[in-house]
């Protein structure tokens, strides 16, 4: 038995999904930077901290927010720039001033109740072509980088500086390389407020999330808009979680926030362990106490090396270095210094889905949980673990000594809850120390909304030769991580069956060289356009955990340097790997010229499958100094 794929021109694989359409528009002028700066094309404004701009045309609306061309705001068009990093490109430059600045300035911008720089104290914005309103499903793709690493936030503005909405896609990391970011969502009210006179036309970056400054570069930026197309019908409910509580499908289904032991609170994959009451297996989370922390600490000794004894004739301890939590008036907690009260979220348990759940949208969930004492939990929307939404989900959920189930089936999402994929438990509620514990069975939403993207489980580059027009090539190909990741028992078997789609995301490079999709059929044919092909086909010899592929070139002489990229996409029970397939001519592969993918900067950092960094790999698939590994 053989599986053959084929490449072919003009076509091309869409996954299925709801609330989508086929055709964007985009509503950015000038998105690669490269037109000249007029206010009649730019989409592009900035409140930052450029000094000594005189030449300001008043009638474009560009200013000093106090007339200041020193020590003033400039309120006005982004500068545009050649890139530091590449000569003849251009891109957008925003200075973001340190606090220290702000402070000389006497200027700085305070949140209420803080006393800390605000994040929006530097602002870059892009200014739409027209205005967006509710119920729009909204794209935005743009590359970043800055001098140094640093988070950006989003906000929806109906004019720049003319705030709408706290919340637009949410916070974007970006580092001191080029990275390009691709995010959705649908337009809710709260961010358009078409009902109060205003609408949604500008996105705006809060770019002060760091007191120490930085400068931060933009490019290739777009704002696309199309109209969501009505909810499929449903077709049954598709589980995310394949092996309930025990999932790692991907990587971070279940991610802990606490400050327990006395570490700085972060995110941290969620523990299991035997319950100690049926010894079965279920997730653990720790809350934190206001004496959590004075436990842990040594006892101050005297020159002797005795304890330093109270009046009370107790040992005491030193915390003057701790964030020990103590009571007042009773039931208070704050933090020794007075700062800092224990919120109920100051500890969280997160369930996560790759899927992102719009407006209107329906999922159900079902879970049992306990805990050591009675106590109530919280439930949120977070986009991602700790990127609040809107605070209410699913309720209160209360919490006995003994093992309940809670089923939740046809919650259906708000416009205040869009975008969101993370069901967040605040388990501080009670104030104390105590433990939790939860059984998942099922995070699901309708079949029919499941795109092939939601369902890859992980993914891997590979690179594949391109003979002579008319003539075959091959290389051989490990599939041990696709082995291990989609559960195949027996490659042999499974190579042949019904377990591969592919798609097309880049055409050909070169001069002349014409745009391909892709195709694959259903069972064991194949379909060749004569002019513009690329059969690729895997044997049924098998050698271990490795394939042989096969590339024939139908209908295509392959030009020196041309290279192709593709994907592949073997399935397995509604689950997905993908490879990343890059194509080259044979002479170049087997040479060893390009026949490898091309690694991103080494820096020894760990991130899962969503590019979310990771303090330390647990069970799963992970990426690292821009490869895949295994952690078993």
């Amino acid at each position: 038995m053989k599986k053959l794929f084929t490449l072919i021109a003009g076509m091309l694989f869409v996954g299925s999904g709801a609330f989508a359409q086929e055709k964007w528009t985009d509503l950015v002028v000038n998105g690669n930077m490269e037109g000249a700066q007029d206010s009649k094309w730019s989409s592009f404004w900035c409140h930052d901290w450029r000094k000594g701009i005189t030449d300001i045309d008043p009638e474009s609306g560009q200013k000093y927010d106090n007339d200041d061309p020193e020590n003033g705001q400039f309120q006005g068009f982004a500068e545009i720039v050649e890139d530091p990093t590449k000569p003849g490109n251009h891109c957008a430059k925003v200075i973001i001033r340190t606090e220290a600045e702000a402070d000389e300035a006497g200027n700085k911008v305070v949140p209420d109740g803080q006393s800390s720089l605000a994040s929006w104290d530097c602002q870059f914005f892009i200014y739409a072509t027209e205005t967006i309103p509710e119920g729009k499903e909204i794209r935005l793709t743009l590359k970043v980088r800055g001098e140094k690493a640093g988070k950006l936030e989003t906000q929806a503005h109906w004019s720049p500086g003319d705030y709408n909405h706290w919340q637009l896609f949410g916070d974007v990391n970006y580092t001191t390389e080029w990275e390009t970011y691709e995010v959705s969502t649908t337009v809710t009210a709260d961010q358009s407020k078409e009902s109060s006179g205003k609408a949604f036309q500008s996105v705006a970056f809060n770019l002060s999330t760091m007191t120490d400054g930085n400068v931060v570069y933009f490019d290739d930026v777009k704002l696309e808009v199309r109209d969501p197309e009505a909810p499929h019908e449903f077709e049954g409910w598709f589980n995310f979680l394949r092996k309930g509580t025990l999932s790692d499908d991907h990587i971070q289904n279940y991610t802990n926030f606490t400050g327990r032991d006395g570490a700085t609170g972060q995110d941290t994959q969620a523990r299991v362990v035997n319950d100690p009451v049926d010894g079965e297996p279920a997730l653990n989370v720790t809350s934190i106490g206001f004496n959590v922390h004075e436990e842990k600490q040594e006892p101050i000794l005297d020159e002797d090396g005795n304890p330093v004894l109270d009046d009370e004739g107790n040992p005491t301890y030193d915390i003057s270095s701790v964030d020990m939590y103590i009571k007042e008036n009773g039931d208070t907690l704050k933090k020794q210094d007075g700062t800092i009260g224990i919120d109920d979220w100051q500890t969280q348990f997160f369930v996560t889905i790759p899927h992102k759940l719009v407006t209107g949208q329906k999922f159900k969930v079902v879970f049992s949980a306990r805990a050591d004492q009675p106590a109530t939990v919280q439930t949120q929307i977070h986009a991602m673990p700790g990127s609040y939404i809107h605070w209410q989900l699913l309720g209160d959920v209360e919490l006995t000594e003994d093992w309940q189930t809670f089923e939740f089936e046809d919650v259906e999402i708000t416009s205040d809850q869009n975008g969101g994929n993370t069901i967040a438990f605040n388990c501080n509620v009670l104030k104390e120390v105590n433990n939790y514990y939860f059984r998942f069975e099922e995070f699901a939403i309708n079949s029919a909304d499941v795109t092939v993207d939601d369902c890859i489980l992980g993914s891997e580059t590979i690179t594949l030769p391109v003979p002579a027009k008319e003539k075959d090539a091959t290389a051989n190909v490990d599939l041990t991580a696709l082995k291990e990741i989609l559960e195949i028992d027996d490659l042999a078997k499974y190579i042949g069956k019904d377990c591969m789609r592919v798609r097309m995301e880049e055409g050909y490079s070169g001069d002349q060289q014409p745009t391909s999709g892709v195709f694959i059929d259903d069972n064991t044919g194949y379909y060749v356009d004569a002019d513009n092909g690329l059969i690729v086909m895997i044997a049924e010899e098998l050698d271990g955990n490795t394939a042989k592929f096969v590339v024939t070139s139908a209908g295509i002489d392959w030009a020196e340097g041309k290279t192709l990229s593709s994907k592949i996409i073997f399935g397995k029970d509604g689950w997905y790997y993908l490879y990343d397939v890059k194509f080259i001519g044979e002479e170049a592969y087997l040479t060893g010229i390009d026949a490898t993918p091309v690694a991103k900067k080494v820096d020894g950092i760990i991130y899962d499958l969503s590019g979310r960094r990771v303090a330390k790999a647990a069970k799963g698939l992970y990426i690292k100094d821009g490869k895949k590994f295994i952690v078993k």
